[in-house]
């Protein structure tokens, strides 16, 4: 989500909300993931268990907007409809994560979205062609 919004944005195009942007998820930075999972790789304790690798705290989509929005003050915040079946969401069960491994992710949303939108910057041919051709018609 913060990658689709933050091309979006980058573009000059629109950030569509559904439903307001009011869902909720459990928004983890891939680095703090790969760490994770490779201290679940070799904690004793995690071996033949599972452990959910997430936050413990949710995020909704309106607040991604924002931070993306934040890098970005001219683009556009659009409310959509809620498309059918997009669950309301919630964040993860991080205790037995904790327990097990000894560890919290550190990387919060606000540093993500920085880390991804600067890198956006540094490497905007990462922005895919049929995305740049919608933007321009």
């Amino acid at each position: 989500m913060v990658a689709w919004f933050a091309m979006r944005a980058a573009l000059g195009l629109p950030l569509h909300l559904n439903g307001g942007g009011r869902q909720i998820r459990d928004m983890v930075h891939v680095d703090d993931i790969a760490t994770g999972t490779l201290r679940a790789l070799v904690a004793p304790r995690a071996h033949n268990e599972t452990i959910n690798i997430g936050t413990g705290t949710g995020t909704s989509i309106r607040q991604v907007a924002e931070l993306v929005r934040s890098h970005y003050p001219d683009v556009q915040l659009i409310e959509t409809p809620m498309p059918p079946g997009d669950p309301e969401g919630g964040y993860a069960s991080v205790q037995r994560m904790e327990d097990l491994l000894g560890w919290r992710p550190a990387i919060t949303m606000a540093e993500g979205v920085a880390r991804y939108v600067a890198w956006l910057k540094a490497t905007p041919e990462a922005i895919p062609d049929w995305m740049r051709q919608a933007a321009a018609a």
